[in-house]
């Protein structure tokens, strides 16, 4: 059986799969990035409860967990200079999992997903405990020259296509729902949120009470 979590089998697959698509050429260093790459993806869902990745572990057929991989391989190689090849690596990622997060964005150490496709990730603050579904949304607001970014809480979860934009303080353990929008707002620690901006909804819990939510996404007692 092939071992679909070492470092070899993982660094041919991103090798050819760049190539499929342009000319590229990598120095010594890459191998290392890919190895940074694979153990920083680990620790982000060594936390999790995903069902396939505790069953598999790290796996490239595993789609959603290989698109964080190929974030974070893409932001490691960038910031340590080579902007070409952490290019190709995020758009590879767009391709293949249909996914809009840029490279020089600063996801966290934690951070899951769960059926991404269609999800956009502009340049928020995002605190650890981050996960997302399929068509969320967080970006800016333009007003004239001034550019306001959402700011995120720690053990964020945002569903089904729902949206954060603009001048936005989301505070920690905030459950937003499916299909929700909010801009220009702040929502406060322990919530859940429903509706669009300016009516949103918001129940607050317990801290204890609303953690009992999060355990389909993080194994309780982290963070």
């Amino acid at each position: 059986m092939i071992d679909k979590a070492s470092l070899e089998y993982t660094y041919s697959i991103i090798l050819k799969q760049l190539n499929l698509y342009w000319p590229t050429e990598v120095d010594n260093r890459f191998k290392n990035d890919v190895q940074m790459a694979i153990q920083r993806t680990k620790r982000s869902y060594d936390d999790s409860t995903r069902l396939y990745y505790l069953s598999d572990g790290f796996s490239v057929l595993n789609t959603s967990v290989y698109s964080v991989f190929l974030y974070y391989l893409a932001h490691i190689v960038g910031r340590r200079g080579d902007k070409e090849l952490a290019d190709k690596i995020y758009y590879l990622n767009k391709i293949m999992n249909s996914v809009e997060w840029y490279w020089n964005i600063e996801l966290p150490e934690h951070f899951i997903v769960e059926h991404p496709i269609g999800s956009v990730l502009g340049k928020a603050e995002y605190g650890d405990y981050f996960s997302i579904y399929q068509g969320v949304t967080v970006g800016e607001r333009l007003k004239g020259d001034i550019v306001s970014w959402p700011k995120l809480g720690n053990h964020v979860i945002m569903f089904a296509n729902s949206s954060v934009i603009g001048d936005c303080n989301i505070g920690d353990w905030v459950i937003i729902s499916a299909e929700s929008f909010i801009k220009n707002e702040d929502i406060p620690n322990c919530s859940v949120v429903y509706g669009k901006s300016p009516e949103l909804v918001i129940k607050q819990y317990e801290k204890e009470e609303i953690k009992k939510y999060f355990i389909k996404s993080w194994r309780i007692g982290k963070g």
